[in-house]
């Protein structure tokens, strides 16, 4: 009795570390620009900077998720159900992230390095919690 395992290197599997990924990258880079903007050229503090730059990337970054990385799945589960664990887990990790560069920027490290560490590490956390519970797919009968 053979059982795949579900972190496996399937075609599936990679095609989809790609797209969950590209919206990473969607929500990084609209994000960032956002906060060049906000914070760097325009001098906002950083923090209101960031909340408005995090609207815009997590509107993008959702569609990217919904329609292109867990496509079948959120299919399967409908807006309602999946923006019902979306949302919470989006707000948990706002004060996650803003720990993060905040006390980054309280070491000493500039916002602009904080954001690319928060990056670094939400790429791992988010792809596990989408994967396994925002996203998950269920079984017939599960």
């Amino acid at each position: 009795m053979s059982t795949k395992s579900p972190l496996a290197f399937s075609r599936q599997n990679i095609l989809q570390f790609f797209y969950y990924n590209l919206g990473g990258v969607v929500f990084f880079a609209s994000g960032y620009l956002v906060f060049i903007l906000l914070y760097g050229a325009l001098h906002w503090h950083w923090l209101i900077a960031k909340a408005i730059a995090d609207l815009a990337g997590w509107a993008l970054n959702y569609l990217v998720q919904h329609y292109l990385a867990f496509k079948h799945n959120a299919r399967e589960q409908g807006h309602r159900k999946v923006l019902k664990k979306y949302v919470p887990f989006s707000l948990f990790n706002i004060l996650l992230d803003y720990a993060i560069v905040g006390g980054l920027k309280w070491v000493g490290v500039s916002p602009f390095v904080g954001l690319w560490i928060a990056a670094i590490f939400f790429t791992f956390w988010k792809w596990f919690w989408y994967k396994y519970w925002v996203f998950e797919h269920r079984q017939l009968g599960s």
